[in-house]
This record gives structure tokens, C-alpha cells and sequence, in this order.
């Protein structure tokens, strides 16, 4: 009932509209009957033509409302996403600066294996480079949110 308020008004408004042109036409204009439906084809058709336009506009309000509703949702929605990126980057770059101190422990002691701290600066490359494309998703659906960090994009 609420998608279609301005419609339902419209149609009421057109109703009171042809109902008061009509109580106009018998009162004020002395015409000998009360005629709901006027037997003058020019006075049936300006009425017609009003309580359309009337009608219409009420749809047409129904329709740009729910339109702006939805656009206002998506907008959110991406304000959510944007917020919800922007957190995961400064917990993860905490997290790597932190990751720093083991490297550079790693890096004093003779016996620590070169090739691991290689695989180490891929690891945190990669992060790096996955959070920066999961940032960078312009149309934010399930579908493209996973493709942005999806195995193909690691590289």
C-alpha cells in the first residue's frame, strides 16, 4: 500500500476533483440536473483530460519516489563498503608495519633462511596489492567484491 500512496491520492484527488466540478456545474452554473457524467462532449472531455493528468502525476510521483529510494539504498550501501575498506586497510597495515619488526629480526639472525623472507615480501605484496583492488570495486556486488580478490587476480 505504501509503493503506491501518491497513486491512491491521485486517484482520490481526481474523484473529489470530477465530484466538486460537477456540485460547480449544478450549483453555481444552474444547470437543471445533477449530472455525474455531463451530456456536453467538451465539458466530459476537459474533465477527462484533468482527472488523467491528476491520475498520471500520481503514478509518475509512485515511480520517481521508489526510484530515488533505491538509488538512496545503493548509495549506502557503497558508504557501508567504502567505510567497511577503509577500516580493513588500517587493520591490515597495522598488522603489516607490525609484521615489519619480524622481518627485520629475521633479517639480523645468520640462520634464518633467505628464501622465506622472499616468500614473506610476496605475502605482504600481495596483501597489499589484493586490498588495493578490493578498494578500487566501482560496482559493489557480491559477484565483483569476489572477483576483485579471486585467485585470478593474484599474482
Amino acid at each position: 500500500m505504501k509503493k503506491i500512496k501518491y497513486s491512491i491520492g491521485a486517484f482520490s484527488l481526481a474523484l473529489i476533483f470530477w465530484f466538486i466540478d460537477t456540485a460547480i456545474h449544478y450549483f453555481v452554473y444552474n444547470e437543471p440536473q445533477f449530472e455525474f457524467i455531463p451530456d456536453d462532449f467538451n465539458e466530459l472531455w476537459m474533465r477527462a483530460v484533468i482527472v488523467l493528468l491528476i491520475i498520471f502525476f500520481g503514478i509518475y510521483a509512485d515511480i520517481s519516489t521508489r526510484r530515488l529510494l533505491n538509488k538512496e539504498k545503493q548509495l549506502e550501501a557503497a558508504r557501508i563498503y567504502n567505510s567497511m575498506i577503509h577500516a580493513s586497510q588500517h587493520i591490515l597495515n597495522n598488522l603489516l608495519n607490525q609484521m615489519q619488526l619480524f622481518k627485520m629480526e629475521a633479517l639480523k639472525s645468520n640462520d634464518f633462511d633467505k628464501d622465506i623472507i622472499k616468500i614473506y615480501d610476496s605475502s605482504i605484496d600481495e596483501a597489499t596489492n589484493l586490498i588495493q583492488r578490493l578498494s578500487q570495486v566501482e560496482d559493489i556486488t557480491g559477484e565483483n567484491i569476489k572477483a576483485s580478490v579471486g585467485p585470478a587476480n593474484i599474482a
